[in-house]
């Protein structure tokens, strides 16, 4: 893996953790979020016009679906609990969710390392999610579970559906669909939106840049070792949020991060 490529990855991983400590941040993260994903899809729009992606709309409905449920369950999980809890849940588990609907679904054979791997992240998010049991954060664990497993579910959508049509036109039409139906499943007031306006767009830029940077590294570099780099993004998170961090928070993290990267290997 090439130097150039380590550092595109790296910044794309604090650019995720920083999104996600700006999303916490903020006063209302629900607002903050949709907004981000309209922002987010905006520059992407003309590949909606010059290639529409129409011909899979089941994969579209159900990645917009799916989208929607991402919004509603990170903003949830964020009212609840502190990020250094949240975040490593809610990313450390999406991998796990990923591997186990790939062997359940596709009929994957998992490998040693997948194995390995998995059983360290249920130890490290095992640690973690005892930090948040016992501080009073039951709820925003089980809401970042959920925000896993719906990563898990998008991202396999999403992989099927690129196969069909073009991915940035696919990609701008589900966030702008899974933005929308949040706004109608969560009753969301036009007010609340345009008060989030400043924090969703600074959230938008820096999720769609990191995105952007994860797509140049995988032209300089194998997906498996993009993958496992891009789980050091826990790493940043909490290194976000020091007055938080404790031992068994930080021990927990960096298990969950060694098996993340052997489950993506």
């Amino acid at each position: 893996m090439s130097a150039s490529a380590v550092l595109l990855v790296l910044a794309a991983s604090f650019g995720h953790a920083l999104w996600n400590a700006r999303t916490h941040s903020g006063a209302d993260r629900l607002g903050t979020l949709v907004v981000s994903y309209y922002v987010g899809a905006l520059w992407l729009t003309p590949w909606i016009v010059l290639d529409p992606p129409f011909e899979v709309w089941w994969l579209l409905l159900t990645s917009g679906l799916l989208h929607a449920s991402y919004i509603t369950a990170l903003a949830a999980a964020y009212d609840r609990g502190a990020l250094a809890v949240a975040y490593p849940v809610a990313r450390g588990s999406a991998p796990l969710v990923v591997a186990a609907l790939g062997i359940w679904l596709l009929d994957q054979v998992p490998t040693p390392f997948t194995v390995v791997g998995a059983v360290l992240v249920a130890i490290g998010l095992v640690m973690i999610g005892n930090v948040g049991w016992n501080t009073g954060q039951r709820q925003s664990l089980a809401l970042a579970l959920a925000t896993g497993a719906v990563i898990g579910g998008y991202t396999l959508v999403d992989a099927r559906a690129v196969e069909d049509v073009n991915g940035w036109a696919f990609f701008a039409m589900s966030s702008y669909l899974g933005a929308t139906l949040a706004i109608i499943g969560n009753r969301l007031p036009i007010e609340r939106l345009r008060a989030s306006l400043r924090s969703g767009a600074s959230v938008g830029l820096a999720s769609s840049t990191s995105y952007a940077l994860i797509l140049l590294a995988y032209t300089r570099a194998d997906a498996a070792n993009v993958a496992t780099l891009r789980s050091t993004s826990i790493l940043f998170g909490l290194a976000l949020v020091p007055r938080t961090l404790t031992r068994p928070l930080v021990v927990g993290a960096v298990v969950t991060v060694v098996g993340v990267a052997l489950v993506t290997l």
